[in-house]
């Protein structure tokens, strides 16, 4: 049988597609190891000084890179601010995983919801990352300023909020019960509860929720839905 040129063309074209993918997920994998270090210098920094008290020269020495490097990452201060919010506070894996498994289509799937567990479930995954919590705060604060770049994410949110309540979850309600009515008025007492939580954490967050669940959820309506 005689050489084929034709075989081995092919073959190194598929070695070198072949190492260019690994080259470029290797890549990949590094600009998001060092991403991750930035946001989370950026969410602490943030936390304490909040977003017009946090120069990108103050989180690339925290991050010990030069300023022009950090860009390369972020764009500016404001990219950074919209990556902070969005993969830092709102895209926690342990919420969206408890909620998803009380989506009917899940594979996961464990049954219906109820919203006094759904606020159980917030108050539990929040007291573990109070950095987070008081980044929330801070921003949240800071954004009633109509030219903060957050400004329109808060403005916004309460859409935000009502689409993911509606996006898939099996509910457990009781009859006759509006339950955007009964989130928003559940949201505004968790945002108080954790600014009490962030002056004092020596009482847990999950306790300080639990002594509202009476006031939010009374008997007889909530019987059998907590």
């Amino acid at each position: 049988m005689g050489y084929d040129g034709n075989v081995d063309s092919q073959r190194w074209v598929v070695d070198m597609h072949h190492q260019r993918i690994s080259e470029e997920n290797e890549a990949m994998s590094k600009f998001d190891s060092k991403l991750d270090v930035i946001l989370d210098a950026a969410t602490e920094l943030i936390s304490k000084y909040g977003f017009y008290g946090t120069s990108l020269e103050r989180v690339a020495e925290q991050t010990g890179m030069s300023k022009q490097n950090l860009l390369y990452y972020v764009k500016n201060k404001n990219n950074l601010m919209t990556l902070v919010i969005r993969d830092r506070y709102d895209d926690t894996p342990e919420m969206i995983e408890r909620f998803n498994a009380h989506k009917t289509g899940d594979p996961h799937y464990i049954g219906p919801l109820t919203l006094p567990e759904y606020y159980r479930i917030i108050a539990e995954v929040n007291a573990k990352r109070p950095v987070f919590v008081k980044l929330f705060t801070v921003i949240n604060a800071e954004a009633l300023e109509p030219s903060h770049p957050a400004h329109d994410y808060f403005t916004h949110r309460d859409e935000m909020t009502r689409e993911r309540i509606r996006s898939g979850i099996d509910w457990k309600l009781p009859p006759g019960v509006d339950l955007w009515q009964a989130v928003r008025i559940c949201d505004s007492t968790m945002d108080g509860m954790q600014i009490k939580w962030l002056r004092d954490t020596s009482v847990p967050l999950t306790e300080l929720w639990a002594g509202c669940e009476e006031m939010l959820f009374p008997s007889p309506i909530w019987d059998g839905y907590r």
